[in-house]
């Protein structure tokens, strides 16, 4: 009986946390519109109010880390001389990267509505009879489909997947090498890691692609190359993958061939209309890419159901959204709002200029010795448990790339691609623990045991290209 009473009342509990989750996020876009005093107050105060009421649920490390933060922010704040100004500019000032992550993975919708799943599943299983083709169709797929669905990319692939006899270890490479090292973490807009640097630096997204996605270019042939020397190793290097349930190659009806390649030009074409119209928006108004790609992220699958005639199982996959995807953003919705009040606050203390003076004296010795001094900090921490964001923010906020020597640009692609080899350290990282978690493996096994000399590599390669366009 008391069970039976419980549950509705936790499913109630889940639709009031997001409905107030998701009534955060659509203020934020309606501050854009505003330039009130008052209303920097009254989503202040909300935005207060959904992190005291995630902060309970959230994981315990980042709840940890969340409030030492927020304390630390608060008390410098009120040392400064700016409770309430220094108070309402932090807790804002991450505003925005917490509206894009919570709202971009309405954009699966589309994906999931349109019928892309089976398109995708066919092509894998047609060139995926070898491990090397196999490896290959699962990192370009990653790379090309994580720019927009970020995370979301490895859950529908494993699911897609899911009837291969792989080993773990072939799934792991492939999704690290795919995601992590070579598409959304180092370039696109759409990602919150990207979107924070370049938010900090103040680095227009069309000066820094060109950097950003040229490292992926290269990050992804490497991981491809050292995938082939490792595969030859192996004693059983001429294994080709079978499936369980999927029909053998011969049996592909070539007009089903046909409508899947129509199905999955459309699937390019929406994908660059999304990071088309963006651009775009950008370019035309001026306004901030954060601001664009939240959005983006709620008008296209509206508009794209009303277009379609999909209205209904637009608004069940919503309400699916909603009771799943948002309420499980607490941990980064305690991290993202305590580290933009920290870091806010950080700024001007001695502390912070201690910092920059010393990045400055270091890049002065060697800009080499800067590079590895920055993505060392970031590897060694991350992998004691501090999480990325936290490091990070305490970092770029200090970053001056005049008296550092260098360009803006440089600086946000040696963060993203320390941000990108730390992910693949941390054994809590949360794509880290997604992967181990679909492949039944520890996170360090997924990470630094199978992906270790993809990391080392990666490193030398990535400092190398830094220091170059340096």
């Amino acid at each position: 009986m008391l069970e039976t009473r419980l549950m509705p009342r936790a499913k109630e509990n889940i639709h009031v946390k997001s409905l107030l989750i998701l009534a955060m996020c659509l203020l934020y876009i309606l501050h854009n519109f505003t330039h009130s005093n008052i209303f920097d107050y009254f989503l202040t105060a909300f935005t207060i109010v959904v992190f005291l009421s995630n902060l309970k649920q959230a994981e315990p490390l980042p709840r940890y880390f969340s409030i030492c933060m927020f304390m630390l922010g608060f008390f410098i704040n009120i040392y400064k001389g700016a409770v309430i100004e220094g108070t309402v500019k932090g807790i804002l000032s991450y505003l925005p990267l917490l509206s894009l992550i919570i709202l971009v993975p309405l954009l699966t919708i589309p994906i999931k509505l349109g019928g892309y799943y089976h398109s995708i599943q066919f092509f894998v299983e047609k060139l995926a009879h070898q491990l090397r083709k196999l490896f290959v169709s699962i990192s370009i797929l990653l790379f090309c489909l994580g720019p927009v669905l970020n995370i979301g990319t490895i859950r529908i692939l494993h699911e897609l997947i899911g009837s291969f006899k792989l080993a773990p270890e072939i799934l792991a490479k492939s999704y690290l090498v795919g995601f992590w090292f070579s598409s959304v973490i180092l370039w696109s807009p759409y990602y919150a890691s990207v979107a924070l640097v370049l938010y900090q630096l103040k680095v227009p997204i069309l000066h820094y692609i060109p950097l950003g996605f040229t490292l992926a270019i290269i990050q992804l042939v490497t991981g491809n190359l050292l995938f082939w020397i490792w595969l030859k190793r192996r004693k059983d290097s001429d294994v080709i993958a079978r499936f369980v349930t999927s029909s053998d190659e011969q049996n592909i009806n070539v007009q089903q061939g046909k409508k899947h390649q129509k199905n999955m030009l459309n699937l390019a074409g929406l994908f660059s209309l999304i990071i088309g119209m963006t651009f775009l928006l950008e370019f035309l108004t001026k306004w901030s890419m954060l601001f664009l790609v939240s959005l983006v992220s709620i008008t296209f699958p509206v508009l794209w159901a009303v277009t379609k005639g999909k209205w209904s199982d637009f608004t069940g996959q919503f309400i699916i959204f909603k009771n799943t995807s948002v309420v499980n953003m607490k941990n980064e919705i305690v991290l993202f709002i305590s580290a933009g009040l920290f870091s806010k606050a950080l700024t001007g203390t001695a502390a912070a200029d201690s910092i920059k003076l010393f990045l400055a004296h270091t890049a002065s010795i060697s800009f080499l010795l800067f590079i590895l001094f920055v993505a060392g900090t970031i590897l060694v921490l991350t992998f004691i448990g501090v999480h990325q964001l936290v490091v990070v923010s305490a970092l770029v906020t200090q970053m001056d790339a005049n008296m550092l020597g260098t360009r803006p640009e440089v600086l946000a692609l040696l963060l993203m691609l320390s941000w990108s080899l730390s992910s693949v350290l941390s054994p809590i990282n949360p794509i880290n623990l997604l992967v181990s978690r679909l492949l039944g493996k520890s996170s360090l096994s997924v990470g630094l045991r199978w992906n270790g000399v993809f990391l080392l590599t990666m490193l030398i390669i990535g400092s190398t290209f830094v220091y170059l366009i340096h």
